[in-house]
């Protein structure tokens, strides 16, 4: 097989930072991007490793702009990989616009913009090249099912990018593109810290003065993870880069080996169990306001959901 060009961003630590140095390690070519990406990975730059300036929060002009000039590197482009993301704490009630307005930047209305620019040249070489098979992975968060307290923005942003990705998947599959989202569970990552080019509203967690109401339950989340950090961070970072090209790749790897193609994938223990936990506990509540939900049907109406529509909203393949 020859190799694959990816397109990742969010590559100057962390997850990002992994994926790269095993893409290249696998024989594939990569285009490492993020801010200040000369700075912090000139050193890693080869033959198979370029690098490319991209802040995904510059608007769509700007984006679409980088997505030319990325696809110009190698000449073309078989994954992308939106894996740039951010996290702080915050309550609800003392969120600043800012905060809200440069999350849902980053993590939802960023990945959104680089794909959409990106769409038309993978449209391009699906048709014209019937091997390539493009595929576009999302590194998207196990809490876009289960919502922390002093998390909801960030819970948000990335349920609403699941929820992308599961409807995007189903528009361009039939063209021979496959997306998935990577929903992650604790990884030792710096999700949640200042940001090192000062960015302050994520720096200083985003709000005004928390009302003191709000100090015990705090107080209580911060001492659960503090009480034992590592056991709330399972996942190792060396072992989810591997399994996120494997996912896309689908070149044999044993693991994912005879899988159907999954448009949600989760990593970690915690993942597992805490989603599992959300899916059982919604079945419970579903079952328990079953009559509630009929009850809004018009008079006549035989209670009986039509099964294309059924079909259509599956993430199932049939």
């Amino acid at each position: 097989m020859a190799p694959l060009v990816w397109l990742v961003t969010g590559t100057t630590s962390g997850i990002g930072r992994a994926l790269i140095e095993h893409i290249v390690a696998r024989g594939d070519k990569v285009i490492a991007s993020g801010r200040r990406v000369e700075e912090k990975l000139g050193a890693l730059k080869s033959e198979s490793l370029a690098l490319l300036e991209l802040d995904i929060t510059a608007g769509r002009a700007a984006i679409a702009a980088k997505m030319a000039e990325a696809w110009a590197v190698f000449g073309h482009i078989d994954v992308l990989l939106n894996n740039a993301g951010a996290s702080a704490m915050c309550s609800a009630e003392e969120a600043t616009d800012e905060y809200i307005d440069k999350l849902f930047a980053v993590n939802l209305f960023g990945p959104m913009h680089v794909t959409q620019a990106l769409l038309p040249y993978l449209r391009e070489r699906a048709a014209s090249v019937p091997t390539s098979s493009p595929r576009i992975g999302f590194t998207s968060s196990s809490t876009a099912w289960t919502s922390l307290p002093f998390l909801s923005h960030y819970a948000a942003s990335k349920a609403a990018l699941s929820a992308y990705v599961e409807a995007l998947d189903k528009e361009v599959s039939s063209l021979g593109i496959r997306c998935a989202a990577f929903e992650c569970g604790g990884f030792p990552t710096h999700l949640g810290q200042p940001r090192a080019d000062g960015d302050a509203a994520f720096g200083g967690q985003g709000g005004t003065a928390l009302p003191a109401v709000y100090g015990p339950g705090l107080a209580a989340l911060g001492g659960m993870f503090m009480s034992d950090p590592m056991a709330f961070m399972p996942g190792a970072l060396e072992k989810v880069a591997p399994l996120i090209v494997d996912v896309l790749k689908r070149d044999g790897a044993e693991l994912v080996a005879g899988k159907p193609w999954a448009v949600r994938v989760w990593f970690g223990s915690d993942a597992y169990a805490s989603v599992k936990q959300k899916c059982d506990e919604v079945l419970v509540l579903l079952d328990e306001f079953k009559d509630v939900a009929y009850a809004t049907d018009r008079d006549g109406y035989d209670h009986v959901t039509r099964p294309e529509y059924l079909k259509a909203t599956s993430i199932l393949e049939k």
